[in-house]
This record gives C-alpha cells, sequence and structure tokens, in this order.
C-alpha cells in the first residue's frame, strides 16, 4: 500500500495540526528552502514529542537558482524578465517594463534554448539572451510570481563540486534539527552521493532525479541512493513534457530492479487546495504511480500552505485504500535476470506476509525486486534500515538490540513481542535470516510459523 509524505509548513506546523497529520502518516517533509533554521528546529522537535518513531525528511537547499523576490510579481504576456545572480547587469537599452529578477545561486551550463521555465515549469518564456550573470526571456503568458520559485533551463548541467559545498554548509547549519533523512536536488550521477555517504555513512540519502543528466545516470544514481525521488515538476521542465512519462517509467523500473523506495512528488493534489475534489487528471495520476509501484506519495504545499490540508489527507487515504483493494497489473518486466533458489521461492510467495531478520538489509532490496506486494516485517539492528524502511510501502520495522550469535530465541521474542501488529489480519507468516552466519553470507533460512506459537 502506498503511503503519504506531507510536507510541514506555516499552515501544519501547530501541535495541534500536527497530531492531526501523524493520525495518517509516519514520515513526514520540511522543506529546507523555505522557513529558517529556527522554524526547522522547533518543528522537528514538535514531531518527535508527538511520535518519537516519525522519520523526518528534510529537502536540502540545492544548486538550482530561486527567485529571490519577498513580494509576488505581476508578469504580463510579451514582457521582458532578466534574471541575474549578485550584480544587476548594464543593459544598453532604456525599457523602464523589463523586469529585473535576482536569483539566489549561479545560472548552470547551457546551450543551444529556445525556452526556460519558472515555478516547476508553470511558466514558459522564449530565451533571448544570456551573458555572465544572468538569463533574459519574454513571456508567453501573464502569470503571478510568488516568492523563492525555482528557474529551470532544459539541459541545465550543474557544478558537483559547488553541490557537495552547499549540502555540507546546509548540514552544518541543521545540526539541531531531528531529521532522518536529507533529500538532495538535482543529482546528476554518483558523484556527490559517493561524497556524503562517506562523510555522512548513517544518514538516508533521497536522490531527487530532475534533469537530463540525472535521468542518463538513473542507475547509478539509484545504486548509490537509499531512497529514489521523482520531481516531475523539474524533470518536466528540464526534459520536456513530451519525454516525462517515459522518464517516469524508466526511473521506477530501476527503482524496481535495485529494490529501492520510490516517492513520487510534484502537484499530486494540488487542486484540491481550493476545490473540494481533485482534478480527473490528478485521480488518474496517482493510480499511474500505484500502478508503476510508487511508495510514497508526497504531498507540498497541499499540507504545507493550504488550509485544506486534512480534506486532502482523509481523500487521499481513503483514495489509496481504494486501489489497495484492486489488484496491480504491471506490465513491468523484472530486470534482474540471475534466479537462483530464494528467487524462485519468493516468486511463490507473493501477496503474502514475511518476517525479515536482517543487518545489513541486503534481502529487503532482494525480495522487493522479485515481488513489491508481499507484507514484509523488518527487524534489525541497524538504525538506519529501520529509517529506509518507514519510507517502503507494505513494510513495518521495528528497532532490536544486536543480533546474537543463536537466533532463534531472539525471534521468538521480538515476533512475540510484536504478536498483534504482524498476525493481524493472517494465522500464519514466513520468516527468513541467517541461520549459518559467515562474512558476506546473505538470508538463507525460510521458515512458516503460525499465530498460535507465541501465545
Amino acid at each position: 500500500m502506498m503511503k503519504i509524505l506531507p510536507t510541514i509548513g506555516p499552515a501544519s506546523n501547530s501541535i495541534n495540526n500536527l497530531r492531526k497529520i501523524l493520525k495518517f502518516t509516519n514520515t513526514v517533509r520540511l522543506n529546507g528552502s523555505h522557513n529558517n533554521v529556527s522554524w526547522h528546529v522547533k518543528t522537528s522537535i514538535k514531531i518527535k514529542k508527538l511520535n518519537h518513531n516519525c522519520k523526518i525528511l528534510i529537502d536540502l537547499p540545492g544548486i538550482k537558482p530561486r527567485t529571490e523576490n519577498l513580494d509576488k510579481i505581476i508578469v504580463n504576456k510579451n514582457q521582458k524578465i532578466i534574471f541575474f545572480y549578485k550584480k544587476k547587469p548594464k543593459i544598453s537599452e532604456i525599457n523602464y517594463k523589463i523586469i529585473y529578477i535576482k536569483i539566489s545561486k549561479p545560472l548552470p551550463k547551457f546551450t543551444n534554448i529556445k525556452f526556460f521555465s519558472v515555478s516547476d515549469g508553470k511558466y514558459i518564456l522564449k530565451f533571448s539572451k544570456k551573458g555572465k550573470n544572468y538569463i533574459e526571456g519574454i513571456s508567453l503568458q501573464h502569470f503571478v510570481l510568488y516568492p523563492r520559485k525555482g528557474l529551470n533551463i532544459p539541459g541545465s548541467l550543474y557544478s558537483n563540486e559547488e553541490q557537495v559545498k552547499i549540502y555540507f554548509n546546509f548540514i552544518n547549519k541543521i545540526k539541531k534539527v531531528k531529521f532522518d533523512a536529507i533529500g538532495l536536488s538535482f543529482i546528476q550521477d554518483e558523484f556527490v552521493l559517493k561524497i556524503l555517504r562517506k562523510k555522512f555513512p548513517e544518514l538516508i540519502l533521497v536522490s531527487k532525479i530532475e534533469n537530463l543528466n540525472g535521468l542518463k545516470n538513473v542507475n547509478k544514481i539509484t545504486d548509490n541512493s537509499d531512497i529514489v525521488m521523482i520531481d516531475r515538476g523539474d524533470l518536466s521542465a528540464e526534459i520536456g513534457d513530451t519525454k516525462l512519462f517515459d522518464a517516469i517509467i524508466t526511473i521506477s523500473k530501476v527503482c524496481r530492479f535495485f529494490g529501492k523506495p520510490l516517492i513520487m512528488a510534484t502537484e499530486n493534489l494540488e487542486s484540491m487546495m481550493v476545490n473540494s475534489a481533485p482534478s480527473k487528471s490528478e485521480i488518474v495520476s496517482l493510480a499511474f504511480a500505484h500502478q508503476i509501484q510508487a511508495d510514497q506519495i508526497m504531498l507540498s504545499d497541499e499540507t504545507a500552505t493550504s488550509s485544506n490540508y486534512l480534506k486532502i489527507l482523509f481523500w487521499l487515504k481513503n483514495f489509496i485504500n481504494s486501489l489497495n483493494s484492486t489488484n496491480v497489473n504491471s506490465n513491468f518486466k523484472n530486470l534482474n535476470s540471475n534466479e537462483d533458489i530464494f528467487n524462485n521461492i519468493f516468486q511463490n510467495l507473493k501477496n503474502t506476509s514475511l518476517i525479515i531478520f536482517t543487518k545489513k538489509g541486503y534481502i529487503i532490496n532482494k525480495i522487493l525486486k522479485i515481488s513489491s506486494n508481499i507484507k514484509i516485517y523488518i527487524f534489525s539492528d541497524s538504525k538506519k534500515i529501520i529509517t529506509q524502511s518507514f519510507f517502503r510501502s507494505n513494510c513495518q520495522a521495528f528497532l532490536t538490540k544486536k543480533f546474537p550469535k543463536n537466533m532463534e530465541k531472539f525471534i521468538y521474542t521480538y515476533v512475540k513481542k510484536n504478536r498483534d501488529s504482524i498476525f493481524n489480519k493472517t494465522s500464519n507468516v514466513f520468516v527468513t535470516y541467517v541461520n549459518y552466519p559467515k562474512k558476506g553470507s546473505r538470508a538463507n533460512t525460510l521458515s512458516l510459523i503460525n499465530k498460535n506459537s507465541f501465545i
């Protein structure tokens, strides 16, 4: 069953509102690009006080340029806009109707573009020219530009080294924020991930695939990530609307191949911020996310700035439940050609429940490569594995003490302790673990256990 990942913002960060939201989810998101660090510290503390097991993903401000306007700006059709970094450019022509908008980061490298956009691709501008620190375009529509909106330039190439500096600086600033995972914007290859993994080995890394280079390197990015997020707004703006559908299919296949959780983000239920029901296209889009086996649906402004957040959460929860009552007819083939005895066994355990005791988590990825329909109860002495599991669909995780050499009594104790959760809808569950441990060993024991054995 897909899970809900709501973003907490000014409309939802009170104790009363958080208490309501946490009835729908045990994972939430904070957006580091908005609000100050003190706000995030206070909000994270409130969340953990209400539910200390709730996992917090904080999106780090990335390398993408954002507008620095403090107030909304009205833009007319055919109006010229110049986005500039640091120093306002000196333009020879005198035109008082030109709008100058300062941006937060340097422009990426790019060539041969006809159009670019602002605000996740919502507003299109015809490219006019570029300078050392600016880009100029003509608006193709009338719109209102709100503060801190991102600039998207097709075919953009960002500096990996600059990304690392930005992330390190922000991680140092948010040490007092009680977060469990970090969201990384515009990951283009494995370079940034490997450096962060070495520096912060216990952090859960959520890679956002948002541009052409990220899509080209999706295999290496997914392999080096703990979780992958598809930001449809930025991705569409960067690669083009006509290529978005195929890109989502590709990313979802790769996530299934590596057994990594997938988060579907951007404009999932934005129409419900003003309407009582979602649009038909949003309903189809959510069903499609279910079809490609996304683990989580992320809500952004829907829960961060909208007063309708509770209505949106209720609707989405009911919709997910309705999807769960139908069978997923997936046309995607398993990309793993290596079959062994365990593969054959787990292929026949679809739509059942499985208990996994694991130290490294490899068996989880292996099983989910075969089938994502298995309900999994994960027991591990690794906090990192437990945190990652909170972002998976069909998974429930339990932190244990350090695994002993003799596992039988250990397993019995923990299964009995969580008996009501595990045997809620079934009397029989499979359990797997490493019965004959050695260096590099994987789960090699599969047993069928009955509810009555744990009275």
